[in-house]
């Protein structure tokens, strides 16, 4: 593994932490790396660290009574789990389970917890990111209630078109397609069906995992 010290410098409400708390924060770290579908911590487990992620992707997931699997978060590099549990004492909702070979970090929660009482400002910067976490479940929520499962999909396929601000007309999936229907709260199957009809209709073409969008006007349409 590479030294990636530098996780920590990657989560924004470390960045204004002085240098010698950040190496104190360094020194008390544990590296783990995880390959496809390990699970690094399971659904009722206390939550003892902050798991922050270096590189790959982490999928927050929950299992019904039946196998049925929901996405509930992803944590691709920079974003980080468990920072709840840094303001009261918390059980795992899901399992954090790899969706590829995977890079994290382990912080021990009171660690990190003495820093940032130390350090009001990264407190700040850690409720700042709760906000956003907040409004990403009420979107999510949003979706599911009002939004059908084409829509979910042709919504996702155009939020994946526009991250970050750019406009992109071809991108790669960064998981596997059964992994974006967990995520949209429907079967691969299900999701297979949508995907087609949308590329029947010449609005995208799907080689593997690369998506173009031929027709984003169509696309965008589909999702309202």
């Amino acid at each position: 593994m590479e030294d990636i010290r530098s996780c920590i410098h990657q989560v924004p409400i470390f960045q204004v932490l002085p240098g010698d708390r950040v190496l104190r924060l360094q020194r008390a770290m544990h590296h783990r790396r995880l390959e496809p579908g390990e699970v690094l911590v399971r659904a009722g487990e206390p939550v003892e660290f902050l798991v922050v992620v270096a590189a790959g992707l982490l999928k927050l997931a929950r299992v019904s009574g039946s196998g049925r699997e929901q996405v509930v978060r992803e944590l691709g590099p920079g974003r980080f789990f468990g920072e709840m549990a840094l303001f009261t004492p918390l059980e795992a909702e899901g399992d954090l389970v790899a969706v590829t070979t995977t890079d994290a970090c382990l912080l021990p929660r009171e660690a990190v917890a003495q820093e940032l009482r130390a350090a009001p400002g990264s407190a700040l910067r850690l409720v700042e990111a709760l906000a956003r976490r907040l409004a990403e479940a009420e979107r999510t929520i949003g979706d599911l209630a009002l939004l059908d499962v084409g829509q979910r999909l042709a919504l996702e396929l155009w939020r994946f078109a526009r991250a970050d601000g750019g406009r992109r007309d071809t991108f790669e999936l960064p998981y596997p397609w059964a992994e974006l229907a967990a995520r949209l709260a429907t079967t691969p199957e299900s999701l297979s069906r949508r995907l087609r009809a949308l590329a029947d209709e010449g609005i995208v073409r799907v080689h593997g995992r690369t998506v173009t969008i031929l027709d984003a006007d169509a696309l965008y349409e589909k999702s309202l």
